[in-house]
């Protein structure tokens, strides 16, 4: 198993980052190498929502499909793959202060065994933990640009909001 984390600290409030991250269209935005993200049913957010996602990692296109196994309003959301590539992704969420958060960002992936799947699995680690980073960059841009947007006196109205 290769764990990657990253923090990204955000110039936004708590609720106004969960409510960016947690919003399934806006992951093909801040997900580094997310090409497709797509709700499978009912629910599409919360515990229990299923999603069929597509990303490139490194020199390969992965497909999975990831169920939501935890989630609680602006503390944490974690998903786990249930097809594709055996991974586990968290967001953890905590108030820097009243105008500002943190999101601890962690991706698990696990190859099969056998020295294929080490050296399979050693080859994609640098990828993965440079998609992380610039996950963690995009969550932070995307996150003060969505509060930016929202707040009064902005002179955008809820459909100039980004997406």
């Amino acid at each position: 198993m290769t764990e990657v984390r990253f923090v990204a600290t955000c110039n936004a409030p708590v609720d106004v980052v969960f409510e960016y991250l947690d919003d399934y269209r806006n992951v093909v935005e801040y997900w580094h190498g997310m090409s497709s993200y797509q709700p499978v049913g009912e629910p599409d957010q919360g515990l229990g929502s299923v999603f069929e996602a597509v990303s490139k990692v490194g020199p390969s296109t992965l497909k999975s499909t990831i169920k939501t196994i935890q989630w609680e309003k602006n503390v944490r959301v974690a998903y786990k793959s249930v097809s594709g590539m055996d991974t586990s992704t968290s967001f953890d969420f905590a108030v820097v202060d009243e105008s500002r958060s943190s999101v601890e960002f962690c991706i698990e992936f696990r190859l099969p065994g056998g020295i294929a799947g080490r050296a399979l699995e050693k080859t994609l680690e640098p990828f993965v933990s440079t998609a992380a980073r610039n996950t963690a960059e995009n969550i932070t841009k995307k996150a003060e640009e969505y509060y930016a947007a929202r707040r009064p006196g902005s002179g955008r109205g809820a459909a100039d909001l980004p997406k």
